[in-house]
C-alpha cells in the first residue's frame, strides 16, 4: 500500500459540505482572538478606574475558559477527522453539532500530549532553575559555563527527538481516544518495526504542509481578507496531518506490508 496523496489530499472534498465545516471551524478560531482582546480593551479603558478591576478580571477569566474550550474542540475536531478516517477513507468530515464530544476528545489529546512531553518540560525546568541559580555567568567558572551550555543542547535535542516520534503516538491516540496511548512505547514501536521509511515519508510530508502554512500564512497576512483565511489553511492543514497519520497507521497495520519490508 502507499500514501496515495492525491487520494489523501483530495479526502477533505469528498464531504459537499467541507467548506461550511472549516469556516465554522475558522470563525470559532476568530472568535477566541476578539475573545482575548475584549477584556484587554476593557482594562485599557478603565486604567483609571481601580473598581472596575474586579469584574474585569472576573471577565478575563470567563474569556479564557471560553478561549480554552473553543481551542481543544478545534484539537478534537482535527483528532476526530483521522479517527473516522482510520475507520473509513471514504468518510466526512466530522459534524460540529458533536461540540461537546470534540471538546472532551480535545482534552483527552492535550492530556496525552502533556504526558508525552513530561520528561522534556521536566529537564526544561530543571535547566531553567538551574541556569538562574548560576546567574550572573560572567563571574562563574568556564565549567559551569560548558555544564549549562550542554545541558541547554541535551534539553533542546530531547524535545526535537520527541517531537519527531510524536505522530506515531498521535496515531495510537487516534484509534480510541485513548490519553495513556501516548505513553505506549510498545504499540509505537510495533507501528514503527518494519515501517521506518513510510514514517520518514510522513514526517517529511507533514513538515512540508507545516512550511506550507508558514509561507502562506506570511502571504495572507499582507491583506485584511488573508488574515481572515488563515485560520481557515490552518485548520485544513491540521486537519489533514492528522488523516496521513492515520493514513500511515493503515499502511503499517497492512499484513502485506511486513512481508514487502
Amino acid at each position: 500500500m502507499k500514501y496515495d496523496l492525491e487520494s489523501v489530499l483530495a479526502c477533505v472534498k469528498n464531504d459537499e459540505h467541507w467548506i461550511k465545516k472549516l469556516v465554522i471551524g475558522s470563525v470559532l478560531s476568530i472568535s477566541t482572538i476578539l475573545l482575548l482582546l475584549i477584556p484587554l480593551l476593557l482594562f485599557l479603558a478603565l486604567f483609571h478606574s481601580p473598581a472596575a478591576v474586579p469584574a474585569v478580571l472576573l471577565l478575563s477569566a470567563f474569556c479564557l475558559v471560553v478561549c480554552t474550550i473553543i481551542g481543544l474542540s478545534l484539537l478534537g475536531y482535527c483528532f476526530k477527522a483521522g479517527h473516522d478516517y482510520l475507520n473509513d477513507p471514504m468518510t466526512k468530515l466530522p459534524e460540529w453539532s458533536d461540540f461537546w464530544q470534540l471538546v472532551l476528545i480535545g482534552f483527552k489529546g492535550t492530556l496525552g500530549s502533556i504526558l508525552f512531553y513530561l520528561p522534556v518540560m521536566f529537564l526544561t525546568a530543571a535547566y531553567l532553575f538551574t541556569a538562574l541559580h548560576f546567574e550572573p555567568l560572567d563571574d562563574k567558572s568556564e565549567s559551569v559555563k560548558t555544564l549549562l551550555f550542554c545541558f541547554d543542547i541535551f534539553t533542546e535535542l530531547l524535545f526535537w527527538v520527541y517531537t519527531l516520534f510524536y505522530s506515531l503516538f498521535m496515531a495510537n491516540f487516534m484509534k480510541d481516544f485513548n490519553p495513556f496511548a501516548f505513553l505506549n512505547v510498545s504499540e509505537a514501536y510495533k507501528l514503527l518495526k518494519g515501517n521506518g521509511l513510510n514514517y520518514f515519508i510522513l514526517v517529511l510530508i507533514v513538515l512540508a504542509l507545516s512550511s506550507l502554512l508558514g509561507f502562506s500564512g506570511i502571504i495572507l497576512a499582507l491583506t485584511i481578507i488573508g488574515l481572515l483565511a488563515i485560520p481557515f489553511v490552518s485548520l485544513y492543514v491540521s486537519i489533514m496531518s492528522c488523516i496521513l497519520t492515520a493514513r500511515f497507521m493503515q499502511i503499517a497495520n497492512e499484513p502485506k506490508n511486513v512481508e514487502q519490508n
